[in-house]
């Protein structure tokens, strides 16, 4: 089935930016990675249609994103990564990037309202929180939305089932091998 919009949703640091990469290959869709970022009101979801966007701050719009397109040709895909492969990753950005719009800052800080700093541990805790909070909210949204899990690290098997239910036009073979390269790494 061909669709008008296509939102890929994580916590981050799941594959999200190597999803839109491969998606580039494909000739009837238009695949960016957060490329609505920094924008707000109507212009922050003005998608082109046959687009696939992925961006994992999308998850704090789900209200937003239903009263938008819950009337409209939908597929939200649930990205997913190994639980402690993504909280370690997390954990790594907090310690080691000065990124100011990084997403775990703004929830270490701003969300959890700590104003100092946490402690090695505590760090560990609040980025298991994150990507459990973010995962739940997602599992919420899509319960009664057409939607698919899409899994990093299964050997592109559940991508490659995505790909394939998206009548997809273009190079595929590129589309799938592109799907198996890292990118966006720490």
């Amino acid at each position: 089935m061909k669709y008008d919009h296509i939102f890929v949703l994580s916590p981050g640091r799941s594959g999200s930016k190597t999803f839109a990469e491969a998606c580039k290959y494909l000739a009837n869709y238009t695949a960016a990675h957060e490329s609505r970022g920094g924008k707000i009101g109507e212009d922050r979801f003005n998608f082109p249609t046959s687009h696939i966007e992925a961006d994992n701050r999308l998850t704090w719009f789900l209200g937003s994103m239903a009263e938008r397109f819950d009337d409209k040709n939908v597929l939200y895909v649930h990205l997913s990564r190994d639980f402690n492969q993504t909280v370690d990753s997390f954990v790594h950005r907090l310690r080691n990037s000065d990124y100011r719009s990084s997403i775990i800052r703004a929830f270490a800080h701003g969300i959890l309202m700590k104003p100092g700093d946490w402690t090695p541990e505590e760090e560990v805790e609040l980025c298991r929180l994150y990507v459990q909070t973010i995962h739940s909210n997602i599992n919420e949204f899509v319960k009664n939305r057409p939607h698919q899990l899409v899994q990093l690290g299964d050997g592109g098997t559940s991508f490659n089932s995505f790909i394939d239910s998206i009548s997809p036009e273009g190079d595929i073979d590129r589309v799938k091998s592109t799907w198996l390269e890292v990118h966006n790494a720490r």
